[in-house]
């Protein structure tokens, strides 16, 4: 809608209100303009075909804007802020030019090279009000949405899911962005951004006329959802993580204390051990002496003794666990000492060369256990409670950040929301029983967290799934219908090749030209089918589907290339048929592909008739989509293989060739894998 003021003059300075021009202003609620005075309205009238005229006007706003951005000259951005009539502007700007054109005799200027002072800041000043506009086109989607959300639900929800893909992608930061660049000579970046603001742009665009608004509406739930689901993912496996530590820590604690309890036995043996080399080392040396022998069977008793009581500790898990076992080996020459003793010729120094390695290996042991000990308390320290504190307060302020946002899903979001709370309830706790190192509290409700945060995942799985299934099967439907009309329309391209093609034999051209612009059809189709096939894979529909997609799309390239060349021969005219065909066969394969998630690998086919009759019809329609590609791919292969030159040289096209054939039978091979998966 266009207003009654006329915006002034070029040379009257920039428009008002930040440089937003009368030509983008925005009707009034009811339809009315604002310099007119009219009465507001209660009701909103439609605009047809299920848009309201505030939605039609904000994309005519966009398209405005996208208009604004190529601008490099002055005359450029006045078309986009300017009411003036292009014929009333033309003659301004002869007649200016008749005003200020210098004598014949007078030397003219020279003229201002490309990308001097003043275009700069001409194209700065377009940027400027592109962004002013824009901050205004985000206050007006806001106000209005508010005002429709009773009115018309569903252009509200349009609005917002445009003023929401506007400030994720923060589109207004990036035009003063751009403006600062421009304003500093870096155009490299600037044309960058200027192309990545573009098409922004244009997807807003599209997402305000939108068609399929409720299936886009879905689409974004999805993507939320897998958001969602990702985040708490996270928060399980570091709730896990917690619980890990905390399990760790009654386990350190438990075996600090059992060392402990062994120590003074380990202490005892070594003063044994001690107390019986001083005794071996103060034997008589008589050999005859019945007081020697006698004290020398008292000390072999004794060794016996110690060597049990040392063999009853190291057969405790505490110490078994270790190999080598230290205690085996001082058993071992404790009973080198004691057979030592009872040898009545065996002088005592063999003796007490044993028992001083026996006393050695069980000093060692007993550093050992101190050490043992020492690291037991430095893993349940004060320190190691407060770090694990800390982690558990950051999970538990994510799990309340995701319980904030949860509420943007819907029923499920609700149903998180609450689980969230409870779950952050239960992470609390535990921070408390964290700060007062009580390991066992706190793994009492970090498993109380984790088994809410799991039943959490499985609810928002299933939601997930469910709103999976109604979107395969809105895309099933989108799929079968476009399939179907891009069949029409390749059938309709091949039909004017042929038409042509005796015509270019001729070398008319006319022809010529008909069979390029014929190329604009194709590529029509080709960028068709990989929003299709973009949609496939991010609704995970099928599993051959993606790359039989991906295959047409090529072939349909292919093709465009040559009509683009005003190539009518046999070559082209054969790929358009071979597309037709495929394009059917993929109506016949999808038709039979049910829009649930297939089961888990390994899992045997359901005992319900119907169930199993869905997941044959999908077992059928994948391995069809899989054998047509693999005839496609064989055929492909023998034709590169039959135009290949010198095989010592091959050009790059050709090698371009081979390579795309091999990803394409590696991504064949993966998906005959997943299936043989499946059915296994």
């Amino acid at each position: 809608m266009r207003t009654s003021h006329r915006t002034p003059r070029k040379n009257a300075g920039p428009p008002s209100r930040g440089g937003i021009s009368p030509t983008l202003a925005l009707p009034r609620k009811g339809g009315g303009d604002r310099n007119r005075g009219a009465e507001p309205s209660d009701s909103l009238p439609p605009c047809g075909g299920g848009l309201g005229w505030g939605v039609r006007t904000f994309a005519i706003v966009l398209i405005a804007l996208l208009s604004s951005h190529p601008a490099t000259a002055q005359d450029k951005a006045d078309a986009i802020f300017d009411d003036e009539p292009a014929a009333e502007k033309e003659a301004d700007k002869a007649k200016d030019q008749d005003e200020t054109k210098p004598a014949t005799t007078e030397k003219k200027p020279a003229k201002p090279t490309p990308g001097d002072a003043t275009d700069r800041s001409t194209i700065s000043f377009t940027q400027e009000n592109a962004a002013a506009q824009m901050t205004e086109l985000e206050e007006r989607m806001f106000r209005l949405s508010e005002a429709l959300r009773g009115l018309e639900p569903e252009n509200a929800s349009r609005l917002r899911l445009a003023l929401k893909f506007s400030r994720e992608e923060l589109i207004l930061e990036q035009m003063r962005e751009t403006n600062g660049m421009l304003k500093e000579a870096q155009l490299a970046k600037a044309e960058t951004e200027v192309r990545e603001l573009l098409a922004k742009l244009e997807h807003l665009r599209d997402v305000l006329l939108a068609e399929d608004l409720d299936f886009q509406l879905k689409l974004a739930r999805l993507r939320q959802m897998r958001e969602t689901m990702s985040q708490l993912d996270r928060i399980v496996k570091e709730e896990r993580r917690e619980l890990g530590w905390s399990r760790f820590a009654i386990d350190q604690r438990r075996l600090k204390d059992k060392l402990a309890a062994r120590r003074p036995d380990l202490e005892s043996l070594l003063a044994d051990e001690k107390s019986l080399i001083a005794a071996t080392k103060a034997l008589p040396d008589e050999k005859n002496d019945d007081a020697r022998k006698a004290a020398r069977a008292t000390q072999q008793e004794r060794q016996a003794a110690v060597g049990k009581a040392a063999a009853a500790l190291a057969a405790d898990p505490l110490f078994a666990d270790f190999q080598p076992s230290e205690l085996r080996k001082a058993e071992t020459h404790m009973t080198d000492a004691a057979t030592h003793l009872g040898n009545a010729d065996a002088p005592p120094s063999e003796a007490i060369a044993s028992e001083e390695k026996a006393a050695e290996i069980l000093e060692a042991e007993l550093k050992g256990l101190d050490d043992r000990i020492a690291e037991a308390e430095r893993d349940v320290a004060e320190a190691e409670f407060k770090r694990h504190e800390a982690g558990q307060l950051k999970n538990r302020q994510a799990a309340d950040t995701l319980a904030a946002a949860s509420a943007r899903l819907g029923d499920a979001g609700v149903s998180l929301q609450k689980d969230l709370i409870r779950a952050g309830g239960a992470m609390k706790a535990a921070e408390g029983d964290l700060s007062k190192t009580a390991a066992d509290s706190a793994a009492t409700n970090e498993s109380t967290a984790i088994d809410i945060l799991t039943k959490s995942a499985e609810d928002l799985a299933k939601a997930t799934e469910k709103l999976l299934v109604q979107l395969r099967t809105e895309l099933q439907a989108r799929l079968l219908a476009e399939l179907t009309e891009m069949h029409e329309m390749q059938l309709s391209i091949r039909e004017s090749t042929e038409a042509q093609a005796p015509r270019l034999a001729q070398k008319s051209r006319t022809a010529a030209i008909t069979v390029a612009g014929l190329s604009k059809r194709e590529a029509e189709l080709a960028e068709r089918t990989e929003t299709l096939r973009a949609l496939v894979e991010e609704t995970e529909f099928g599993i051959a589907l993606p790359t039989a997609l991906r295959v047409l799309s090529h072939q349909m390239g292919d093709v465009e290339g040559w009509l683009k060349e005003a190539d009518a021969s046999p070559r082209t005219v054969t790929m358009e048929k071979r597309i037709e065909e495929d394009l059917l066969s993929l109506v016949q394969a999808i038709r039979r592909l049910p829009p649930t998630t297939p089961p888990p690998p390994g899992s045997p086919l359901p005992s319900n008739l119907r169930e199993r009759e869905r997941e044959l019809n999908r077992l059928v329609a994948e391995l069809k989509m899989i054998r047509l590609l693999q005839v496609r791919l064989n055929d492909d292969t023998a034709g590169v293989d039959g135009s290949r030159p010198d095989p010592a040289t091959l050009p790059p096209a050709l090698r371009r060739e081979i390579e795309t054939l091999e990803a394409t039978q590696d991504e064949l091979r993966e998906s005959l894998s997943k299936i043989v998966e499946r059915i296994e």
